[in-house]
């Protein structure tokens, strides 16, 4: 480094700047510096002499330093070719990683998914990145000399994004973003993983794997090695997301002070807006159930509020049933809320959830229904998810367009009872046989059926049966879900368009 060099980043170190922060600004592709150059000198080990810059200096240079960034092309995604090529330099006829390896950038030699335990190094590295600020993963790299080696084998080429995605799913939560690319340098191929900071860090392991990743640990990545997080970054990861929710509180508070939004005294009933004030009767506050979205107008001088969604008064018997948003949609609740009629906060998450589910049949109409979207947003927003089993989303997908039913007739017993319950002579099961039988008996039920609400409770009893472990619960529970979604079709596909 030069004296101008070790003279700032003096001033940086006086300022209180990390070491990695500061080494980001003098290390450049023609001449890598040790990341440990910086601790020499805070530790006054090299360049002792060298005279400290000022503060208002060092503003200049990190002024002058954002103006040049500012004026470079910016990548129009994190996996542009061109800026991928740009982060390696040649060298003596070798190709090498200009930075080396940081807290942003990690080298390796092989990619390997399966068995997962030649994976576990990477999932960690993965979630390292994640609760840092991002970062890529380079496979064919050498991580001692940065050069690029090349990948030996296809496997990196052939494997499905989706596959990762479900490796990462079973063993982080909450989940990393991931994208996959692939580059050619000098001939050799290098695989690359870019991963998207994650907006609810910290991401934390969710079981062992081999010696690489140990469950309830927290990795963090520092610059040239992932490693369980130190108290300093956790505390940060922590004050931002605390910075984060007072930012939305403040942003919140001026929407109410400016009038935007509207406020509502549970006490007294009265709502105060910018247009105007009127007051809900008490007797109805404690059964107002939501209140999807407001905002204020004004028409004619006259203030008014136009209520988008619904809002509307509950039994008092009823009022234990209401939903709040689940953090972690299950299968379970996704059938359970349906055969019970229950409201949900967000219908958007039981959606989505059916893409990561490996249970194919899932009420689906009824949540659109109340999400308020049309079809063709839903399928063109599960087609955008990263599915962890592509299989069941593609298979919504299929229901969504109508090319595929829930509907299946069955001979014998369950088209009998198919033929009573048309004809208004509805038997309950009551036991696990009559279960499947009545299950199955659902299934074929014809498009012009419109008693299908009556029918929810029933398999609901049946549901309620089959929570075994064994297979035959199993069975029985396939058999209740597929019913299920055949009411749902009955009741709520003709309603969505």
């Amino acid at each position: 480094m030069t004296d101008d060099e070790i003279a700032l980043a003096k001033a940086m170190l006086r300022r209180g700047m990390k070491n990695d922060v500061i080494h980001f600004f003098f290390n450049k592709p023609k001449r890598l510096i040790s990341s440990g150059r910086i601790t020499q000198i805070k530790q006054s080990k090299y360049g002792a002499s060298v005279e400290e810059a000022t503060q208002a200096a060092l503003d200049e240079f990190l002024q002058n330093w954002e103006a040049q960034a500012d004026s470079r092309s910016t990548p129009r995604t994190a996996v542009e070719q061109t800026h991928l090529r740009s982060m390696f330099h040649e060298q003596a006829g070798a190709w090498i990683l200009s930075a080396g390896e940081t807290d942003h950038t990690e080298c390796k030699r092989a990619f390997r998914l399966n068995p997962e335990v030649r994976f576990a190094d990477v999932i960690r590295s993965i979630a390292g990145l994640a609760n840092n600020n991002g970062g890529y993963i380079f496979f064919g790299v050498v991580n001692q000399t940065f050069s690029v080696e090349g990948l030996s084998d296809e496997n990196f080429a052939k494997t499905d994004p989706a596959e990762i995605n479900r490796t990462l799913a079973s063993s982080l939560d909450p989940i990393p973003r991931i994208s996959k690319t692939a580059i050619e340098l000098g001939g050799k191929s290098i695989g690359i993983i870019h991963v998207e900071k994650h907006a609810h860090a910290p991401i934390m392991a969710l079981k062992n794997i081999g010696n690489d990743l140990k469950e309830g640990t927290i990795y963090y990545r520092y610059v040239g090695e992932t490693r369980a997080i130190k108290p300093g970054e956790l505390r940060q990861i922590i004050a931002d997301r605390e910075q984060k929710a007072v930012a939305e509180f403040s942003t919140r508070m001026r929407r109410v002070a400016t009038g935007v939004d509207a406020t509502l005294n549970l006490d007294t009933g009265e709502v105060n807006g910018k247009s105007g004030t009127f007051v809900i009767d008490k007797s109805l506050l404690s059964n107002i159930q939501f209140i999807r979205e407001g905002d204020f107008s004004e028409t004619k001088g006259a203030p008014a509020l136009r209520l988008i969604g619904d809002v509307e008064p509950v039994k008092a018997v009823e009022r234990h049933r209401a939903q709040v948003i689940r953090d972690n949609v299950t299968a379970d609740a996704v059938i359970r809320n349906f055969l019970e009629g229950e409201r949900v906060a967000d219908p958007m998450q039981y959606i989505h959830f059916q893409a990561h589910a490996q249970r194919r049949w899932l009420p689906i109409w009824y949540y659109i229904r109340a999400a308020g979207c049309s079809v063709d947003e839903i399928v063109d927003d599960l087609r955008r998810q990263v599915a962890t089993h592509p299989a069941s989303r593609d298979a919504v997908v299929q229901r969504l367009l109508r090319k595929s039913t829930a509907q299946k007739e069955h001979l014998g017993k369950p088209s009998k009872i198919m033929a009573a319950i048309l004809d208004g002579s509805v038997v309950p099961p009551t036991d696990e046989i009559a279960d499947v039988l009545f299950a199955n008996a659902v299934q074929g039920l014809p498009s012009n059926y419109r008693k299908a609400a009556a029918l929810r409770p029933h398999l609901l009893a049946s549901l309620n049966r089959a929570q075994g472990n064994n297979g035959k619960s199993s069975n029985r529970r396939s058999a209740i879900y597929r019913a299920a979604c055949r009411l749902d079709e009955l009741l709520y596909s003709h309603r969505s368009s």
